[in-house]
């Protein structure tokens, strides 16, 4: 339910530091996923219909990871990430950024690279495949579940995956944000200011 998912992050948002702003990870995942904050797991879900709304504490570069397991093997099914990051100002980020960066590999249980912490070197990472704006495409017929579960603001976002997402199964996304509005990267990746790049909602 719309108003009650939102009760629950204000809940979350009101237990932060009060010199901190607030901002929210809100993720979709075909089949299931997991949501990790500067290392620390935070949510999971498994209805693709039904997102997980994150909140975090801002201040300085926080580190966004996030893993989503596609149920079908291989053929047999296509995966799909849709996620977005709304800032504490209103900056809005959606998967196009291309600071998001993604990985296709073995189990979450057998992954031990620490890819979910702050300081991960990702440069070796590929861009993610952009699939279908939220509304279209094979997901459209969850919109209005989905839409009703985000609430404000709507999802301008994209379905994405690692690759072709009828071929791997167990997708890594990462991105670092920063307290400032400013793309935080490692590795010598240019960092943009999000001021240049957010959306006029």
């Amino acid at each position: 339910m719309r108003t009650a998912k939102w009760v629950v992050v204000a809940a979350m948002v009101a237990t932060l530091a009060p010199a901190a702003m607030a901002g929210v990870v809100r993720v979709n995942g075909d089949n299931s996923w997991s949501v990790f904050v500067d290392g620390a797991l935070l949510d999971e879900g498994s209805d693709w219909q039904a997102p997980s709304l994150t909140a975090f504490a801002e201040g300085g570069a926080t580190t966004i990871a996030i893993h989503v397991h596609d149920a079908e093997p291989g053929a047999a099914g296509v995966g799909g990430f849709l996620a977005d990051v709304v800032l504490g100002d209103g900056t809005y980020i959606d998967t196009q950024d291309p600071r998001w960066s993604c990985d296709a590999g073995i189990l979450l249980a057998d992954r031990n690279d620490g890819w979910e912490q702050p300081g991960f070197d990702d440069s070796g990472w590929s861009e993610l495949t952009i699939l279908d704006q939220f509304g279209s495409g094979v997901w459209g017929g969850g919109t209005a579940a989905i839409a009703a579960a985000l609430g404000s603001p709507d999802s301008t976002s994209y379905w994405s995956w690692c690759g072709p997402n009828d071929v791997e199964d167990e997708i890594f996304f990462r991105i670092v944000v920063g307290d400032d509005g400013t793309a935080v990267e490692p590795a010598g990746k240019a960092a943009t200011r999000w001021a240049s790049l957010k959306q006029v909602r």
